[in-house]
Order: structure tokens, then C-alpha cells, then sequence
């Protein structure tokens, strides 16, 4: 079944369905409890479109019991009288005013709180989705909340308004950086991400400056500059607070270690990283376990990034074991919170690692995931790791391996279909 326009009605009848308490509903969704609560107490309340389409993607992917509870509710409410005419009109015209609202919010000479908490809240809900739709459905959605928070930052002159402003903004800089350099478009993504780190020291946020930071040394990596990427590396680490922050950024390092050929150096980010990773449950941070998604830097992420650092070095049998330990971690985690990115890419690596190992029939069933993603899914990433598989294959096909041959050839048609890569997908790391 598919739901035309969701209200606070109707998603509280899906949670009525799921027979979820609001905190539990929170969780499944991936969003603030007070969001859901919000929808209880204002039934005509019309969500923005990234709620809408996280709502579209609960529904769709609920059991058929939810399903048939659900359809029932909503026939239980259109049997409801409607004192002020038929219900999809009282749909449209609350839109309306939900519209007018947030103009009247961009006219205040303050914000009033609930417009930055809302803010908030739609800046993690296209965190959480990063990974789970299209980049430039993504991109869209957080220019759309940058826009509206630099609009309300230009309007308003309260520090404590202001510096929570500062935070969005880094946030939504940071993640259409990310997305950028997912599109290939490296120019932009170097842009975005030094706007992000910029926003992050203006607001004193700490956490989110050493994210942006990571992102600019993950940019500079992939541009073959592992000088550049140390330095801004080591700025992070200056400034991130102990626990995930500094671990994410040790990581970020091993791979730019890899590119300079340094394996001690590799060795001993992984060794410094550990500490880190102990500090963990002591020190909490706010992106990576309150905000979520494309800022979250778990396990999964850490032994996909040691992956790629040692097989950049040519160690088949480290990354096999890193890129095979990422991939059960991200198996363990519930379908709709799996990055498909970072899942996929992690299995291109486990793919070259096999090649490099002499197991081609295991690298071959690999690669079948990457090379099934339709168009719209792919990104810079995969393209530059299956341009560095297709080398390997090239150089196999020239001692007469036909086998390697075929293979590199749908790698050749994948990466000709695929317009989110760099200018020179066959130098990408």
C-alpha cells in the first residue's frame, strides 16, 4: 500500500500498527522521540519530505500484519467526521500553514526554539538516510536545511541561536561534502568540507571540526596527496576529543600511510587507534551516537578503512581478514540501518583481496554485488576501487587469462555507465 501525503494522524497510526511505544518507534525510525511525540499532539501536522520518505520506507518494509493493522486505522479515521470539510483538503491547507510557519520563522529576529530543533531533526534524518538512497536525493535534502539555517543565522543576532545555527550548517556542509566527493566531484566536496570545518569552529564544536577535518584528509588521500591529507589529519587530531573522534581520524591515517607506502606507519595508527577505541563507552560523542548515520565511525567502518590501507600496500592477507571482519560486523546490524556504500566498497576490497591471494572464482562472486548497483547508486568510491580490481584483471588478462579478461570488461562497461566518478577513475585509490 502506498500512503499519498503522511500527517501526524497517519504516522501515529502506523506506530499504533507496530504496536511501538514513541520511544521504541523513535528508535525503529531512526529520529528524535520528541518528533514522534510531536505527531501525536498535532494530528494535521505534515513532516518534511526526508520524514516522509523515511516514513514511506517503514511502511514499505513492514510485515504484512502491520500492513493489514494499518490499512484498518486509516479506515477507521476517514470514518471519522470532519467538521471543517473533507479530509484531504484539511491535509492540503495545513500544509499550507506549516509553510507559512516556517516563512514567518525566517522573518524573526530570533528563532524561535522549535525552528532550530527542527532544523536539528531534519539534519539527522538525512545523516541517517545517507546511505540508503541516491546521492543527490540526499544532496538535495541537505541543501535544503543549510539554506533554510543560513537564511535564519542572517536573521537573527542571539549568540546562544547563533552558535546552534553554526552547528547545523557544519553538519549539513559536512554531509553534502561527503556526498560530493561521492558524485566525483572533488572540487566541491574540498569546498563544502572546508565550509564545515569553518562553521564547526565558529559554533566550538570540537567533535564536528575534527569530523570536516577527516573529511578534507580523506579528500586529499584520494587526490595522491598524503602530505596534505597528514596535515589536516593532524589538526583533527589536535582538537578531537578522545574516543570515536580521534579513533576515526587514526584510521583516515593509516590509509594515507598506505599511500606514502609506509607499513610501520600503518601499524602503528592501528596500535595508537586501539586506545582510543577503549575510551569509547566512557567518552560519548554527539555525531556518532546521537546524530548517527553517515557520521557514525563503528567497527564496520574502522576494519573497512584498515582494509583499504593494506591493500593499497598489497597485503591480500590483512585486508582479506579486515575487509571479511567489516562485512560481518555491517551483517549485523539491521537491513535498513546498513550503509550500502561502505558495505559495498568493503566487498570490492575483499574482491582485490582475493585476486591478490590467486582466488579468482571468490573474487569474481564479490564483484557481482558492485556490478549489479543500479546507476543511481553509484559513486566516486566504487568506481575507484573497481578501477584498481580492472587493473589487477588487466595485467592477469595479459599473460592470456581469459577469464580476467571477460571481467575486466564488465568492470570497463560499469565504470563507462557510472557518471559519479573523478576525472581519472584508473588512479583512484
Amino acid at each position: 500500500m502506498v500512503v499519498d501525503l503522511w500527517t501526524g494522524r497517519r504516522a501515529g497510526a502506523l506506530r499504533s500498527a507496530w504496536r511501538m511505544s514513541i520511544e521504541a518507534y523513535a528508535g525503529h525510525l531512526g529520529v528524535a522521540a520528541r518528533t514522534v511525540a510531536k505527531w501525536d499532539a498535532e494530528p494535521e501536522l505534515v513532516p518534511v519530505p526526508a520524514m516522509q520518505q523515511i516514513l514511506d520506507t517503514a511502511l514499505e518494509r513492514a510485515p504484512d500484519a502491520v500492513k493489514a493493522r494499518f490499512a484498518i486505522l486509516l479506515e477507521r479515521h476517514a470514518r471519522e467526521p470532519v467538521r471543517d470539510g473533507e479530509r484531504d483538503s484539511r491535509e492540503v491547507v495545513m500544509a499550507a500553514a506549516n509553510e507559512s510557519a516556517e516563512d514567518v520563522a525566517l522573518r524573526a529576529s530570533q528563532c524561535p526554539t522549535e525552528s532550530i530543533a527542527d532544523l536539528y531533526d531534519r539534519t539527522v534524518c538525512v545523516a541517517r538516510a545517507y546511505s540508503s538512497r541516491p546521492p543527490m536525493v540526499a544532496f538535495v535534502d541537505a541543501r535544503a536545511v543549510r539554506d533554510l539555517a543560513r537564511t535564519l543565522a542572517q536573521r537573527t543576532y542571539r549568540p546562544s541561536d547563533l552558535s546552534d545555527l553554526y552547528v547545523v550548517l557544519g553538519q549539513t556542509n559536512a554531509l553534502m561534502g561527503s556526498i560530493a566527493f561521492d558524485l566525483g566531484n572533488w572540487q566541491a566536496a574540498a569546498t563544502l568540507a572546508k565550509s564545515a570545518t569553518t562553521y564547526a569552529e565558529l559554533a566550538g564544536h570540537s567533535s564536528l571540526q575534527a569530523w570536516a577535518l577527516g573529511l578534507q584528509g580523506t579528500l586529499a588521500f584520494w587526490r595522491r596527496e598524503p602530505e596534505q591529507s597528514l596535515a589536516y589529519l593532524s589538526r583533527g587530531l589536535a582538537i578531537a576529543p578522545a574516543g570515536v573522534p580521534r579513533y576515526r581520524l587514526l584510521y583516515i591515517a593509516s590509509r594515507a600511510y598506505a599511500v606514502q607506502g609506509n607499513k610501520q606507519a600503518i601499524d602503528d595508527a592501528l596500535a595508537e587507534a586501539r586506545v582510543d577505541f577503549d575510551a569509547r563507552d566512557t567518552r560519548p560523542d554527539e555525531l556518532n551516537d546521537s546524530v548517527r548515520g553517515e557520521f557514525t565511525f563503528d567497527d564496520a567502518r574502522a576494519a573497512a578503512c584498515a582494509a583499504a590501507a593494506w591493500l593499497h600496500i598489497g597485503d591480500g592477507e590483512k585486508a582479506a581478514s579486515y575487509a571479511e571482519r567489516a562485512l560481518s560486523s555491517y551483517a549485523s546490524l539491521p537491513e535498513e540501518r546498513r550503509p550500502f556504500s561502505p558495505t559495498t566498497g568493503a566487498t570490492i576490497d575483499l574482491a582485490a583481496a582475493y585476486l591478490i591471494s590467486g582466488n579468482h572464482d571468490a573474487a569474481e562472486e564479490k564483484l557481482e554485488v558492485a556490478l549489479s548497483l543500479p546507476q543511481e547508486m553509484r559513486n566516486a568510491s566504487l568506481a575507484g576501487r573497481l578501477a584498481k580490481v580492472k587493473a589487477m584483471l588487466d595485467e592477469r588478462a595479459r599473460g592470456k587469462d581469459g577469464r580476467s579478461k571477460v571481467l575486466s570488461s564488465r568492470i570497463h562497461g560499469w565504470l563507462k555507465d557510472t557518471a559519479a566518478k573523478p576525472d581519472v577513475v584508473d588512479e583512484a585509490l
